[in-house]
């Protein structure tokens, strides 16, 4: 057989099959069309005023990905209503008209840190790492000699969506409350869990998480907790229990008498309404 007569009848076959496939492709493409036409779900309208009526930080408090995403599930019923919580009382209030639903009444709150080291918390070693709190972390539980302190590296600064955490006058991150919304971002930043979500009312604050025995925790800082339980002895509440030779507040029995804030000789219970931070840096030098 030549080679003109092989072309040809290659030619023969490949063009008739190649035009049974671009019609089959018509044909499939034509009933996708039909069937998603006949078959589609509008969209909520719901969803984009939920969306626009949410803070739109996308800080994950609500523990779905992002405002629309949290939108979309409470418009289906999957999410709990009232998660959101930098979302404002007004929107609140409209988006509980747009679902239909009630507004219970809700109390504001906002991030403690427990921890009060700062300068005169005590290093065992020099860290010259990644100036992360998540890298020093990872370094023999960071180069404080205190393995419970704030490393102090401002991961939780960086990662604050509302720009609420300062830093005060002895390099501690300082929480403000008037910024704060109680979102926990800082929650999951911090390798060290020093941070606890509260009602904002309940101002009485513990500033320290070290467990150790008092004469160990004087070798590694000097105004950490050392279990004396004084605070935990006047108060008339119950509302202070000593764990594992700390001391730690229950916020629904505390009334915020301050008689804790008295005895304690190591001035390490205070009243987190008058420590606001007396010094803000600002947020380039935060990064740094």
């Amino acid at each position: 057989m030549s080679a003109s007569m092989s072309v040809a009848l290659d030619g023969g076959i490949i063009i008739p099959s190649a035009l049974g496939l671009a019609g089959l492709g018509v044909l499939f493409g034509l009933a996708l069309a039909v069937a998603s036409k006949t078959f589609r779900t509008g969209t909520d309208p719901r969803i984009e005023e939920i969306t626009d009526l949410l803070p739109g930080v996308n800080c994950g408090s609500c523990g779905f990905p992002g405002c629309s995403g949290y939108a979309e599930a409470l418009v289906k019923g999957t999410a709990e209503f009232g998660l959101c919580s930098p979302c404002s009382t007004d929107a609140v209030a409209k988006i509980a008209a747009l679902l239909g639903k009630e507004v219970a009444a809700s109390e504001k709150k906002v991030a403690f840190l427990h921890c009060a080291g700062g300068k005169v918390a005590k290093r065992s070693f020099l860290y010259d790492g990644i100036q992360t709190c998540a890298a020093a972390n990872l370094v023999a539980g960071g180069d404080l000699a205190c393995e419970f302190g704030c490393p102090a590296f401002y991961d939780c600064v960086r990662a604050c969506p509302f720009d609420a955490i300062e830093i005060d006058e002895i390099g501690m991150p300082c929480v403000n409350a008037r910024k704060c919304v109680g979102c926990g971002v800082c929650v999951e930043a911090c390798p060290k869990n020093l941070f606890e979500i509260v009602p904002e009312k309940k101002t009485i604050l513990i500033a320290c998480s070290n467990t150790e025995r008092g004469k160990f925790v004087r070798l590694v800082c000097d105004i950490g907790c050392i279990g004396c339980a004084k605070c935990a002895k006047t108060c008339q509440q119950n509302a202070i229990e000593m764990q594992e030779g700390l001391a730690v507040i229950y916020y629904d029995k505390c009334t915020v008498c301050g008689e804790c804030l008295a005895v304690c000789p190591k001035n390490i219970i205070h009243n987190f309404a008058d420590t606001a931070p007396s010094s803000s840096t600002s947020h380039d030098e935060k990064a740094a």
